[in-house]
């Protein structure tokens, strides 16, 4: 399935939010790393909750192999302590609701989400992790 511009946006920003952590094994990468995913538990088809940041995690590439294949019920299990079960179950229902994007809904998704990506490039606990000074 091609990349939209939503997202590779949507990607860093789901990256960034995990401290650009793999959130299965814990272990850290630098920033923009091949090696570390924006992972979907509902894949990328479901348009209702493709840029759902509830929908994503960080995987690193070992963690995203197993659970985007052999190990999904460890992954569900992930979700529901993450989201709690109520919380995995909108979700779910959400993933079963059809969505179509308006240009002018992806428009503003688009700028939300570089608005995130702003605000977490800027924060002092991602200048800290990635070793920047801030010099203010």
């Amino acid at each position: 399935m091609k990349r939209t511009s939503e997202d590779i946006v949507f990607s860093k920003y789901i990256r960034l939010r995990d401290n650009y952590t793999c959130q299965r094994c814990g272990s850290e990468h630098e920033p923009n790393s091949s090696g570390l995913h924006c992972s979907h538990f509902f894949g990328r088809a479901k348009k209702s909750v493709r840029w759902d940041e509830r929908n994503c995690v960080s995987l690193c590439y070992g963690c995203h192999m197993i659970w985007g294949s052999r190990d999904r019920e460890d992954y569900r299990a992930f979700m529901i302590e993450k989201l709690t079960q109520k919380g995995f179950d909108e979700l779910l229902l959400d993933s079963n609701t059809i969505k179509k994007w308006k240009k002018d809904e992806l428009k503003q998704l688009r700028q939300e989400l570089k608005n995130k990506v702003k605000y977490l490039e800027t924060d002092r606990c991602y200048k800290l992790h990635t070793h920047e000074r801030d010099d203010s």
